[in-house]
């Protein structure tokens, strides 16, 4: 049981480092898409109006997001035990995806075991997480 719940505690301690760099990663404003035309004050009003077209989100700086999200995870993993379980191995980014306007990251760390299961011989687990992540305008009832 308690190799279980270490193995649990590992993954969510992963992904919570996972949805924090997704989310500082996607803080990153690309302003040239959000100032061209696209994005003005015209389209604001129109769409405040009820008649303009589905608002995508806010557009993300894909390149300085996702460096922002490998520092997130780099930071967490240099933390230790203040922040990172202590049977945990330094977090893994496998896999970044930005579309600009969703970064999404994939991460895996190592989880050592308690001790080791009998008969098998298992002493460390393999652990990934997948996050996304998205920024909305707020909507108002103003």
């Amino acid at each position: 049981m308690s190799d279980i719940s270490s193995i649990y505690l590992a993954k969510r301690s992963l992904t919570q480092a996972t949805e924090a760099a997704a989310q500082r990663g996607s803080r990153n404003l690309d302003l040239k898409s959000y100032y061209r035309g696209e994005y003005n004050f015209t389209k604001f009003l129109i769409g405040l109006t009820g008649n303009g077209e589905t608002d995508p989100g806010i557009p993300i700086d894909c390149e300085q997001g996702e460096r922002d999200a490998v520092s997130t995870l780099r930071d967490w993993s240099d933390e230790g035990p203040s922040v990172m379980r202590s049977n945990m191995s330094p977090i893994v980014l496998l896999a970044s995806r930005c579309d600009g306007f969703e970064i999404e990251l994939q991460t895996s760390s190592e989880v050592s075991l308690p001790f080791v299961l009998p008969f098998i011989g298992i002493e460390k687990v393999k652990i990934l997480a997948s996050v996304g992540s998205i920024d909305e305008r707020k909507t108002t009832s103003h």
